[in-house]
């Protein structure tokens, strides 16, 4: 069992300060709980306990935290569309300055074979980038949010604070 644990002092607290209806939590709390899961072993069952003096509604904190879950994981398919899309299209630019750059070697000057076929390995470039950094990180992001959904459960101590 991995134990997640923060004190808050009043249940607004957990609570983005913009959100009037209470059902989206703060950035500082996702960060945190996000932070705290990079040390947990796969598998392992989260235990977010929240410490506070004053009464939490036990029903609403796990709406909200199921709410941030459902949002994080529409955001992660939405980049892994978008990522997909702007690879395809930097690859396609590539190659198309790639052969273009081949097929003006001899025609044009020195200058613009240049242009081209560094217009064309920059834009490769940049598609394997997408894939080698970003899409990583989405796919860690992704595995954080699958396990505070499928495996978080919280629990709330209003004696120890």
């Amino acid at each position: 069992m991995h134990t997640i644990k923060f004190k808050i002092d009043e249940e607004k607290d957990l609570y983005n300060p913009f959100d009037v209806d209470d059902i989206l939590l703060s950035e500082d709390v996702k960060n945190y709980i996000s932070g705290q899961l990079t040390s947990r072993k796969i598998g392992d069952q989260v235990e977010i306990l929240i410490i506070s003096q004053k009464p939490i509604d036990k029903e609403k904190v796990e709406k909200a935290f199921y709410q941030w879950i459902a949002d994080e994981e529409m955001d992660i398919k939405r980049e892994f569309r978008k990522n997909l899309l702007q690879q395809f299209w930097m690859f396609g630019i590539g190659v198309l300055f790639i052969a273009l750059s081949l097929a003006f070697e001899d025609k044009v000057g020195m200058v613009w074979y240049t242009v081209l076929s560094t217009i064309g390995a920059f834009s490769m470039w940049e598609a394997a980038s997408i894939w080698i950094i970003q899409n990583p990180k989405l796919r860690m992001r992704k595995r954080i949010t699958t396990a505070i959904g499928e495996h978080a459960v919280v629990k709330i101590d209003n004696k120890r604070a």
